[in-house]
């Protein structure tokens, strides 16, 4: 038996793919709900904040730190794990990440009463789990039953408002915020002893991939052969959308983030409680999105034309929002839903853009770059947007999201004149790859 022929060590090999349509699936779906726990244990500090304020322990200053430095640190890592993953088993880097992120919860559950142990813990939070979104990504683009893929694309993208609304909830209802924390821990530790044994049950299915490499040829329409990273995401205008990524997100997470402060203070008759019960329903209306962008973005072409039309939707929606306090609350909340709806479009359409990279064995640092791109505007939307609100006031601060996403949407623009290119010539090799077939 010559060693391509003997049963894959899941935990070594990354050029591997499941053939087996039910172990592919019941593996994904483990995925799913172990990247759910994965962002409650970013979150989970986010969840805690009013009530470590609240308590005396920080001041919001504090709390805003911890969070900012969590992402600065993050988003650097997440461009490394990308890099790790398309070399490295994806499954081994998952587990790294989240042994580290039991150990970060710990110490914040035993030292909470310590900002610069906090803070020294939710730093290390950040860094650890350099792989685990990477990894992920990874194993859904290229080690899935192939015609699965783009469907399982879709439905991940449901695990992280799944987790941002199980972090709330789970704040609101534990006694003490420190519990959070500990059920975190638990399910971390079952899901690493889970994805352990799932690797021993994935071995036997695993097939050696099939080695393709691809050019784009701004001189023919024919895909070539062997390119660099560099070259592959120069060409393809990948760094225009990492830059729409920036300011879309700034926009979209300081929505999330500062909605229940907002409506607090610009309506007399909303408490903290309806503020975060209101935040709540334009996050619904987020899934509610995700699920009508699965019917229709099968039908998009173009996935970064479609990501330019989603942000250009959501600048007058924003643009009334902007007039907070005049507006009746029933209309924030509905113009912050559309927001939200169309930002659930872009995030399918992002991912099955991202997708288009596995054709080149990058799918994992695409993944890595774009989330790293999504951590640094998440340090722009905890840190440099309270500082806007503080200065300029509401008004101002919104009407700079809607400015932030028509910056977005040109950035996308000039991208697409390259993706364009790109894709036409993948659609090109594909015709005549068939076409081959068919004569033979």
């Amino acid at each position: 038996m010559s060693a391509r022929d003997s049963v894959i060590d899941v935990e070594k090999e990354v050029n591997i793919h499941l053939e087996n349509k039910k172990i592919s699936r019941n593996f994904f779906w483990f995925l799913w709900a172990l990247y759910v726990i994965v962002y409650i244990s970013k979150s989970n500090f986010n969840g805690a904040l009013a009530s470590i304020v609240s308590d005396g322990i920080m001041t919001k200053s504090q709390t805003g730190f911890i969070i900012a430095m969590f992402y600065i640190v993050y988003a650097p890592f997440q461009i490394i794990g990308g890099m790790i993953v398309d070399k490295r088993s994806p499954e081994r880097m998952i587990k790294i990440g989240l042994l580290g992120a039991i150990v970060a919860n710990i110490i914040v559950f035993f030292f909470s009463d310590n900002y610069y142990v906090m803070l020294a813990a939710w730093t290390f939070n950040g860094i650890i789990q350099f792989g685990i979104w990477p990894g992920i990504f990874k194993i859904i683009s290229s080690q899935l039953v192939k015609e699965d893929r783009k469907m399982m694309s879709y439905y991940i993208s449901f695990s992280t408002t799944a987790g941002l609304i199980t972090t709330y909830l789970l704040a609101a209802i534990v006694p003490h915020w420190k519990y959070s924390f500990i059920i975190t821990i638990v399910a971390l530790a079952l899901f690493t002893v889970g994805l352990h044994l799932f690797e021993k049950r994935l071995s036997p299915y695993m097939k050696w991939d099939r080695k393709e490499k691809y050019e784009v040829d701004n001189n023919s329409s024919k895909v070539n052969y062997s390119l660099s990273t560099k070259e592959v995401l120069l060409k393809s205008g990948f760094f225009f959308v990492v830059a729409s990524l920036i300011f879309s997100t700034a926009t979209t997470q300081s929505q999330k983030t500062f909605a229940s402060i907002m409506f607090v203070e610009n309506y007399d008759k909303v408490s903290s409680s309806l503020g975060n019960i209101l935040t709540i329903v334009f996050l619904i209306a987020g899934l509610i999105g995700t699920l009508l962008a699965g019917k229709i973005c099968k039908s998009v072409k173009n996935e970064v034309l479609g990501m330019a039309i989603s942000f250009v939707s959501m600048i007058p929606p924003l643009i009334v929002c902007s007039f907070v306090g005049s507006v009746p609350i029933f209309a924030m909340v509905s113009c912050f839903s559309i927001v939200a709806v169309a930002e659930s479009f872009a995030a399918l359409l992002r991912t099955r853009y991202t997708m288009t990279y596995a054709k080149f064995g990058k799918s994992g640092m695409a993944a890595g770059i774009l989330n790293s791109a999504m951590a640094a505007s998440f340090v722009l939307s905890s840190y440099v947007v309270p500082l806007l609100i503080e200065n300029f006031g509401w008004h101002t601060a919104i009407f700079m999201w809607a400015m932030f996403m028509v910056i977005a949407a040109i950035l996308l623009l000039i991208s697409n004149t390259k993706y364009k290119k790109m894709i036409n010539q993948f659609s090109t090799e594909e015709t005549r790859t068939e076409t081959a077939k068919i004569n033979k």
